[in-house]
């Protein structure tokens, strides 16, 4: 039995203790982008100005929101602009309560001359791992670690 063999029967090699061909790393990625709804019953107006495109919004979570269970507020610092809408939010209202983290932002700001309606629109990002290709070039499961070749060793030839 080789090495990867032994690995393999003892289970390391596929439950993420050893990973020797794999490295892993976090890639944000947008997962809503939309309006903010009820930004006439909050305080957009009050600060209004003080928002532009890119600007960091902080979404929390409110479980006792009697209209939505899955209701998620979105802040400016301490200001409450209002709600994702709430046939959009329940992955999100899930992903939160367990933790995960997300950063969200002013994507667009609209703006009606008759003041008929205004909108902010928030996008959300959160991280994800991936899979990158190797990084080390080695042949430790095949070999010991003295007659592995890898990229410590550049001018050692098998």
């Amino acid at each position: 039995m080789n090495r990867s063999d032994f690995l393999k029967v003892l289970g390391l090699g596929t439950t993420g203790l050893i990973i020797p061909n794999t490295t892993w790393s976090q890639k944000p990625v947008k997962i809503y982008d939309n309006y903010v709804k009820g930004l006439a019953h909050y305080q957009f107006e009050k600060i209004r100005k003080q928002l532009d495109v890119g600007v960091e919004l902080h979404l929390k979570r409110e479980n006792t929101n009697v209209y939505d269970s899955f209701a998620i507020e979105v802040y400016f610092n301490e200001h409450k602009l209002g709600y994702l809408a709430a046939y959009e939010n329940i992955a999100i209202a899930n992903m939160l309560e367990q933790g995960v983290k997300f950063t969200a932002f002013v994507s667009k700001i609209t703006s009606n001359v008759e003041k008929v309606f205004d909108g902010l629109a928030v996008e959300v990002y959160t991280n994800i791992i991936i899979e990158t290709p190797k990084v080390l070039e080695t042949d430790l499961l095949e070999k010991r670690a003295d007659d592995a070749h890898d990229q410590y060793r550049k001018g050692y030839v098998l």
